[in-house]
């Protein structure tokens, strides 16, 4: 061991090592890429969607499709696709469409099927599994000969309608 009798150079000397000590002592953990980090938690993107989509018979199209408080919309008008736009919900509309969402009863419905000639809604609903489970995904379809006698399918839609709207200035026709 080497001795030092200068003051300062014995202080930088200690001021190092305590650097050195700390900076080789942090506690953290190098992650490689891969399996663990696929783990990770990625926050509300598990969370409940749902999806509703307007099929007319023209081949004009309403999609729709919330995520927690995030509405987006787009309009299909044959060959042509336009996105309307997205926006952030306020706290009492999350609350009401959600409501109407569950008000249909989408997972105890039966499946339905696409009416071409009338025309029809598609109403998707995806709910988040349990730990590590995956999503449950239900999917029925509503044929607009129907959909009057519906009140539940109806309120959701007048309520999206009122929504596009206000977000949007365009009034959907579903």
């Amino acid at each position: 061991m080497v001795e030092c009798y200068n003051p300062a150079v014995r202080v930088i000397a200690l001021w190092l090592a305590l650097v050195a000590g700390v900076a080789c002592a942090t506690g953290g953990q190098y992650v490689k890429g891969g399996p663990e980090g696929e783990a990770a938690d990625r926050g509300e993107t598990n969370g409940r969607m749902f999806d509703f989509v307007s099929n007319m018979p023209e081949g004009d199209d309403w999609q729709i499709r919330v995520r927690d408080s995030s509405l987006w919309a787009a309009y299909g008008d044959g060959e042509r696709t336009k996105e309307v736009g997205t926006a952030n919900l306020s706290q009492k509309e999350t609350d009401k469409l959600w409501k109407l969402v569950d008000a249909v009863e989408i997972p105890d419905r039966k499946k339905g099927k696409k009416d071409e000639d009338e025309g029809y809604v598609q109403l998707r609903l995806r709910e988040p599994g349990g730990e590590g489970e995956q999503h449950e995904i239900f999917l029925i379809y509503v044929s607009r000969a129907d959909a009057p006698d519906d009140e539940e399918v109806l309120s959701l839609a007048e309520y999206l309608q009122k929504l596009i709207e206000k977000y949007f200035k365009k009034k959907p026709e579903f």
